[in-house]
């Protein structure tokens, strides 16, 4: 029965590593540029090279020239367990988060590039512990040998790495036609510590996996112009497979981890659609909205995701020109994820959210673009119940970033 537990528990621990850095999917993160920071409403955008992962066919709304944007955004992540009866067990650790966009649009034609970070959660650090940990050594002191626990640690990465390759055509001055390839490469890592002593010796139980994974997804879109002031923007992105070798470093439970090395586990990033419009009140005064539907049901998951979306988000924002080089924006997202309570990761529980973001885009001359965003993210808090603890959940996020485009 222990060694059921501590199984569960590592396992839980494991899989946790695929959570998203904030709102979105339960997997899939759409944070993906600077200037998403400034609106978190990009699916008919048309003004940027980021839209390549946005929306890819209002690229040929752009003028010719070839582009490169790069993005740095730095996002703050404070994660809490509040043990009941125990303590409160946090992580703070932040990430920086780069984008590279490109595109050559020529007439009729556009080709991009990007590089993004499409899914994973960055970093996490439990100094104390955390929920599953907790859970895992109580199942040690179970036992009569023991009945203290001395320290507990947890220090979790995951990252998954984008290359997207596409390319539009514009039928007429209404529609544009986009499609595309995105090559995903995967990587997680668990490094899970716990010290407990009684009657008998000191047990230091220390778990360390590493899992990484590769695989092709595509998309489609389209972009539709009715009349001047109106934009329609529609993307379709494949499941993407993705079989999750495991390294397994090192194991001091005897093997009750669970994992072996060589096995290989299903996770894939899961496929969506996102539609978007957007509506020029003035020359100087634009709204719109974007809707992202996560198909995560679509998606082979393994373990505790397999019953779990779908998820969505939707965004409304507003741009207004100050001046031709000058301009602002702000936007509001609700997301709602789909996942039961007791399924949540302890660690960075998939929590419904709402969210602000704020944005300046200055021309600072005829062929070079800055932007600024900040991002606020407000998760609703949730308790998990296990059958050793009960924790309530909970998250705060805040990410500033800051992107330079510069057409040649």
């Amino acid at each position: 029965m222990k060694r059921t537990v501590i199984f569960l528990c590592v396992a839980g621990l494991f899989i946790f590593c695929a959570s998203p850095l904030w709102a979105g999917g339960i997997v899939n993160k759409q944070n993906l540029s600077a200037e998403y920071f400034g609106t978190v409403n990009r699916n008919a955008a048309t003004d940027s090279a980021d839209i390549t992962v946005y929306n890819p066919a209002g690229v040929m709304k752009m003028e010719n020239g070839t582009y490169v944007n790069l993005s740095v955004m730095y996002v703050t992540k404070d994660y809490s367990n509040d043990i009941a009866g125990y303590d409160e067990l946090e992580s703070d650790e932040p990430s920086t988060i780069p984008g590279l966009f490109a595109v050559h649009k020529q007439d009729k034609w556009a080709g991009f590039f990007a590089v993004t970070i499409p899914g994973g959660g960055g970093m996490v650090d439990f100094a104390d512990g955390s929920q599953t940990t907790y859970d895992m050594a109580m199942a040690y002191l179970a036992s009569p040998f023991y009945d203290t626990i001395d320290s507990m640690e947890l220090e979790a990465e995951s990252v998954y790495t984008g290359y997207t390759f596409g390319g539009a055509f514009e039928i007429n001055n209404m529609i544009s036609l986009s499609a595309g390839l995105r090559y995903v490469d995967a990587f997680k890592n668990i490094d899970g510590t716990i010290v407990v002593s009684g009657l008998g010796p000191t047990m230091t139980v220390n778990v360390e996996v590493e899992q990484d994974a590769s695989g092709w997804g595509g998309f489609l879109g389209a972009n539709i112009a009715p009349m001047d002031e109106l934009n329609i923007g529609i993307r379709f992105e494949t499941n993407t497979k993705l079989d999750f070798e495991t390294d397994l470093i090192n194991d001091d439970t005897g093997g009750g981890a669970g994992y072996v090395d060589g096995d290989k586990e299903r996770e894939d990033l899961p496929g969506l659609l996102g539609i978007g419009a957007s509506y020029k009140i003035t020359p100087e005064f634009k709204l719109g909205f974007s809707y992202t539907y996560y198909l995560e049901k679509s998606a082979d998951w393994e373990g505790r995701l397999k019953d779990a979306g779908n998820s969505w988000d939707f965004a409304l924002g507003a741009d207004y020109a100050f001046t031709p080089a000058l301009r602002a924006s702000l936007g509001f997202m609700m997301t709602r994820v789909s996942i039961d309570s007791e399924d949540l990761l302890s660690e960075a529980p998939e929590l419904d959210a709402n969210t602000i973001a704020a944005g300046v885009a200055w021309n600072a001359m005829e062929q070079l673009t800055l932007n600024f965003g900040i991002i606020k993210v407000m998760y609703d808090s949730e308790t998990k119940v296990t059958a050793a603890s009960s924790a309530e959940l909970d998250k705060d996020s805040t990410g500033i970033a800051v992107s330079v485009q510069y057409r040649f």
